[in-house]
């Protein structure tokens, strides 16, 4: 009697088994132009990030680096973002000028100067040095590229 127990419940999960998974690969018929009810697709139809879409402001990104590093508080952030924000056009204009690059350089490096002055009115201590740190590490990487 055990033996036919077995083989009769074999062949229940056998057939229920192969029919759960035939029904909801083809789904007896079409679901909104699909053939299943599981999203098999991959291309056109899978998620995009919005954020590769638009472009990101400079400002926002470097508040945003800053206030990582430093723990800026939300008064340092507005500072900031409108420290970078009211020399944004000037640095735009440098790049754009038909200059030799050791020129564009230096003047950029003022107006830089010009916005860590602003910055650093408003850090701490431990900031100003954590600020001065980031920034000259980041004059070295940027001399070997």
């Amino acid at each position: 009697m055990g033996m036919t127990k077995l083989f009769y419940i074999s062949v229940l999960f056998l057939v229920f088994g192969v029919t759960e998974g035939y029904s909801q690969y083809y789904n007896n018929g079409y679901n909104n132009g699909r053939r299943s009810n599981i999203d098999r697709s991959i291309g056109n139809d899978a998620p995009r990030s919005s954020s590769k879409d638009k472009p990101q402001d400079y400002a926002t990104v470097y508040t945003d680096y800053l206030t990582k590093e430093l723990k800026l508080d939300g008064l340092q952030q507005a500072v900031v973002k409108s420290a970078v924000n009211d020399n944004k056009d000037a640095l735009e204009e440098i790049y754009k000028m038909d200059i030799a690059y050791v020129e564009k350089r230096d003047k950029a490096q003022a107006i830089n100067d010009k916005i860590a002055s602003k910055i650093k009115k408003v850090l701490s201590k431990e900031q100003i040095e954590k600020f001065d740190k980031l920034k000259e590490d980041a004059e070295k990487k940027a001399m070997k590229n």
